[in-house]
C-alpha cells in the first residue's frame, strides 16, 4: 500500500491532486482509461467536491484529457504528439544541463545525489511509485535550480507528459537501472563542471527516454485488449484543513 505525505496546512483540494498524481504516477490507472468523481470519491474517502476541484485543476495542467462526452481520462498521446515533445524537450532540457555544469555548487550537486540515490533504492521495487517520485525530484533538482527562470519555466510545461512516460516505462526493471546510470554519468558531468559532456549525455538520455517511450506505446496501441482494468482500492488519510 503506497502512502502520501499529507501536509497539515494543505487545503484538502491539494492534498486530492498530489494524491491523484501519485496514482498516476503508480501506473494503477491505464493511458486513455476514464478517471470519474465517484470512482476517485470511493478510492480516497473524500467527498466529490474537492475531488471535482481536483480534476479540473489537474486537467488545466494538463495531467489529464477532458473527454469530449465529459468526464477527464489519463492521457494517451498519440506517436506524432511523442515525438514533437520529445523535439522540443531536445531543444530546451540541453541548454539547461549546459547552465548546471557551471552554475551547481556542491550543494546542488548532492540534492541530484539524493534524488538518484532514491531511485537506486526502489530500482527492484514491484510497483514503479517509489521510483517514479525519485525520478521526479531528480528532475527538479536540476531543471528546478538553474537560473534561468524562463527555461525554468518552459521546461516545467512537460512536467504532467512526464506521467505517461514514468507509467508506461518505469515497469521495466532493466531500464531503471540504466536510468540510474545514465543519471549517475549526468551528475559526474555537471560536478565536473564540464557543459559540452553534460548536454551530450542529457541528449543520449532524451533518445532513450524516446525509444522506450515510443516502444512502450506502440505496445499499448496494439494491445487486443479492449477492456481495462479497475484500479486498486487505495486507502489514503486526510486531514481536513482550509
Amino acid at each position: 500500500m503506497a502512502n502520501f505525505a499529507i501536509q497539515k496546512s494543505a487545503t484538502l483540494r491539494d492534498q486530492v491532486v498530489e494524491a491523484v498524481l501519485g496514482i498516476l504516477q503508480s501506473g494503477s490507472l491505464l493511458p486513455g482509461q476514464r478517471v470519474t468523481e465517484e470512482g476517485l470519491a470511493r478510492q480516497l474517502n473524500v467527498s466529490r467536491t474537492p475531488i471535482r476541484e481536483a480534476l479540473g485543476q489537474l486537467a488545466q495542467r494538463g495531467a489529464l484529457h477532458v473527454r469530449p462526452g465529459g468526464g477527464y481520462a489519463v492521457p494517451l498521446p498519440t506517436l506524432e504528439e511523442l515525438h514533437e515533445t520529445i523535439a522540443v524537450r531536445l531543444l530546451l532540457e540541453p541548454p539547461a544541463l549546459r547552465m548546471a555544469a557551471v552554475e551547481f555548487d556542491p550543494a546542488r550537486i548532492a540534492t541530484i545525489d539524493q534524488a538518484i540515490g532514491g531511485e537506486d533504492a526502489a530500482a527492484a521495487d514491484k510497483s514503479p511509485l517509489r521510483f517514479a517520485q525519485a525520478n521526479e525530484r531528480f528532475r527538479r533538482a536540476i531543471f528546478g535550480e538553474i537560473a534561468n527562470g524562463a527555461l525554468r519555466r518552459a521546461i516545467a510545461q512537460f512536467d504532467t507528459h512526464l506521467h505517461f512516460i514514468r507509467s508506461s516505462t518505469l515497469k521495466n526493471l532493466p531500464l531503471r537501472r540504466q536510468i540510474v546510470d545514465r543519471q549517475r554519468a549526468i551528475r559526474d558531468a555537471i560536478a565536473a563542471h564540464d557543459p559540452d559532456l553534460a548536454e551530450g549525455l542529457w541528449k543520449s538520455y532524451l533518445r532513450l527516454t524516446e525509444e522506450a517511450l515510443s516502444a512502450a506505446l506502440t505496445e499499448f496501441i496494439n494491445s487486443p485488449e479492449v477492456s481495462m482494468p479497475r484500479p486498486r482500492r487505495r486507502s489514503v488519510r486526510f486531514t481536513r484543513a482550509g
